[in-house]
């Protein structure tokens, strides 16, 4: 026989107390890059901004508000605090930067940034003049051609086709035509862009690039999946159109208005993207081809950059699918901005024109970004323009 042992819970062993940790001070290397790791700077003697907070993530257009009460610390905490021992969880819910995600912010508008790197509209209509005066000759413009069908309108033309007079000609045709015969979707095309800003969350923002170049960030895959699947493949075609129409009329006018040749800088954010989803909606794929294909000759030198941020996991494979219905030409276009340093590079922004819901550290909001992006909105720990020690 085995005789069973009753089970008795084992006693606790007397643990003798650590010894309380003394940290050392910091080296003044990493004292000087406190600001931009999350910790503070020691403040200089006769500094006035010393008793400001500093955290990062604040702007300095906000104004700072003086404190109400005897809030001073103890000096003990002082020498930590100036030391920069601060618990980053702690900088995360103190930051300016995230109490002002919480609310819809109006942020100014920027700076239109430095236009003389694009070229001027007056040299290329100069020096395309010859190849301008065949394409309104060829037949296929003869009776097309109105008093908006200006140089500004064709150059656009000339240069997308390299100079090829009859593929400039055969595209100003489909367009104007595709115009004709579309009269109607063109003239309610601000109240579709106000109904799909609610289901497919796009918008310009109100600063552009440091060329001058405007900003559309396009968010689609952010929203309840059950919505898409509401609205029929037509309504997805036309949404398309409304997108791609509001921005090249913004990028007409600022060319008439600067005389530079303005294009646009598309951000496409892809967060809530899942790979389930791709292959349950191949048709929303084949859509965007078309559209790919009809902006060939509706909107000819539009795009500038298309930076595409938070990539999911399969981006390889999800870069085949769309190569093989996308155009060539948009695909050339396609940068990947997995970092905020890369959304800087490509996009001509720095790191505090970047919103903050696709890592940068700038507070503005708006109605049309889902919640789902702002809560995952993380400000940026170091910036573009700063090296890492």
């Amino acid at each position: 026989r085995v005789a069973r042992r009753r089970w008795r819970w084992p006693k606790r062993r007397k643990v003798a107390a650590r010894p309380p940790i003394h940290l050392a001070p910091r080296p003044p290397l990493m004292v000087a890059c406190l600001p931009f790791c999350g910790g503070r700077k020691p403040a200089a003697a006769g500094d006035k901004y010393a008793a400001h907070d500093s955290d990062v993530g604040s702007s300095a257009s906000q104004p700072t508000q003086a404190p109400t009460g005897d809030r001073s610390p103890a000096p003990e905490k002082s020498a930590r605090r100036a030391v920069g021992h601060r618990s980053p969880r702690l900088l995360n819910a103190l930051s300016p930067q995230r109490r002002s995600n919480k609310a819809h912010v109006e942020a100014p508008l920027h700076a239109v940034g430095d236009m003389s790197s694009l070229p001027k509209v007056a040299d290329l209509v100069a020096q395309h003049r010859e190849t301008l005066k065949l394409v309104r000759e060829h037949p296929d413009c003869a009776g097309l051609l109105g008093p908006e069908h200006d140089d500004i309108f064709l150059v656009r033309y000339v240069l997308s086709f390299k100079g090829d007079v009859a593929k400039s000609a055969a595209a100003v045709k489909n367009c104007i035509t595709w115009r004709k015969d579309n009269a109607e979707l063109l003239a309610r095309i601000e109240a579709l862009q106000a109904e799909v800003r609610q289901i497919l969350p796009t918008g310009i923002l109100p600063w552009r690039t440091k060329e001058g170049q405007p900003i559309q960030v396009a968010i689609p895959f952010a929203v309840d999946g059950k919505v898409w699947s509401t609205r029929n493949e037509k309504w997805h075609h036309e949404a398309g159109i409304s997108n791609r129409e509001v921005a090249f009329r913004i990028c007409d006018q600022l060319t008439r208005e600067s005389g530079h040749l303005v294009k646009l800088t598309i951000i496409q954010d892809l967060t809530g993207l899942s790979l389930t989803f791709v292959m349950q909606n191949r048709r929303l794929m084949q859509n965007q081809g078309k559209l790919s294909k009809l902006s060939e000759f509706l909107y000819p030198q539009m795009i500038q950059t298309v930076v595409i941020t938070h990539p999911p996991s399969f981006a390889k494979t999800l870069y085949d699918i769309v190569k093989a219905v996308v155009s060539q030409r948009l695909m050339q276009k396609v940068r990947l901005g997995d970092t905020l340093a890369k959304i800087c590079e490509e996009a001509k922004l720095t790191p505090d024109t970047v919103p903050a819901f696709l890592g940068g550290s700038n507070p503005w909001d708006a109605e049309w970004v889902p919640e789902k992006v702002k809560a995952h909105a993380k400000p940026a720990q170091v910036p573009a323009t700063v090296k890492r020690v």
